[in-house]
């Protein structure tokens, strides 16, 4: 049990902060801002299947156009974005965990 724990913390150690965000591969969708209806969604979706998919989740991290890390209010309508996202439930529009959004024009 203690070897485990140790391989665990090993683990951990090498990044502190969680996961790197954005991922470290391509996007899954790109798009760009709606907030019409609310909070921000996907449209113009590079895939149909992310077309209206809710952009923040408790744990999505934005990044603004520089890598900064900035609030989901940040997101303006009509801003072109890049998504990273995680799990999905089937539904429409489909409901993804938003790992991460990168504002990118």
């Amino acid at each position: 049990m203690t070897a485990l724990a140790l391989a665990l913390a090993g683990c951990t150690a090498d990044r502190p902060d969680g996961p790197a965000v954005p991922p470290d591969r391509s996007a899954d969708v790109a798009g760009a801002v709606d907030r019409d209806d609310g909070g921000p969604r996907l449209v113009d979706a590079s895939d149909p299947y992310y077309e209206g998919m809710a952009l923040l989740s408790a744990s999505t991290v934005v990044l603004d156009a520089d890598g900064g890390r900035v609030d989901g209010d940040a997101l303006d309508d009509g801003d072109v974005v890049e998504v990273w996202a995680d799990v999905c439930a089937e539904s429409s529009p489909v409901q993804c965990q938003v790992l991460a959004v990168r504002v990118v024009g």
